[in-house]
């Protein structure tokens, strides 16, 4: 016997069924995700390129519109964005070391306290047919976000990192990619937490 809950399509089943079992060994294929990012043309295929860790992997999401306008109650949520660009424009200086307190290039730096500074300029359903954009950071100095991208490393001093950074950057700027994000309010800004990039070209 099915049972449907209400507001969804979801179906869940009895634990101890057979078809509960067989349902169990079901995973998800990527083929249809991976080999739109491989292609040149625009996508149909709406990819999400992102996971949010299980502890909120049952968290409903909030719009961007509900976020910058209508001041919800709390401080983490879930949004699904759709990054229009990155900042800053040279990869290499995403990556930044912490010099005396302060973000600093991290160009010809020898190991030290290197982190993300990377600002999501995004849209997202609710917000997509205004002129706004909104700003997501991906700031990891304290900890917050630091797997989204993977562990930080000199992109001034490697090429390989770099090109990995470059073609990431350029999965989440293309046509019908999204981003499922965990975010953070501190200071009036939402910062990216609990998340990483899984299905990229590289």
């Amino acid at each position: 016997m099915l049972s449907q809950s209400h507001y969804s399509n979801i179906m869940t089943f009895v634990s101890g069924s057979r078809l509960a079992g067989a349902l169990s060994k079901v995973s998800h294929n990527n083929k249809a995700e991976n080999a739109a990012l491989k292609s040149s043309d625009a996508s149909s295929h709406a990819m999400v390129l992102s996971e949010v860790s299980s502890k909120f992997a049952n968290m409903q999401h909030t719009s961007l519109r509900d976020l910058f306008h209508r001041d919800p109650s709390g401080t983490t949520f879930r949004v699904q964005l759709q990054v229009l660009a990155v900042q800053p424009g040279d990869v290499r200086e995403m990556v930044k070391v912490l010099n005396n307190g302060k973000a600093a290039s991290a160009k010809g730096s020898k190991g030290g306290n290197l982190f993300w500074e990377v600002q999501l300029l995004c849209k997202d359903a609710s917000t997509a047919n205004s002129n706004n954009q909104y700003r997501i950071l991906n700031y990891s100095h304290d900890g917050l976000g630091a797997n989204f991208f993977g562990k930080a490393v000199s992109l001034h001093d490697n090429a390989s990192a770099r090109a990995g950074v470059e073609a990431k950057v350029a999965d989440l700027t293309r046509f019908n990619s999204w981003v499922d994000a965990v975010v953070e309010r501190k200071g009036g800004f939402y910062h990216i937490r609990d998340t990483r990039l899984v299905h990229c070209s590289k």
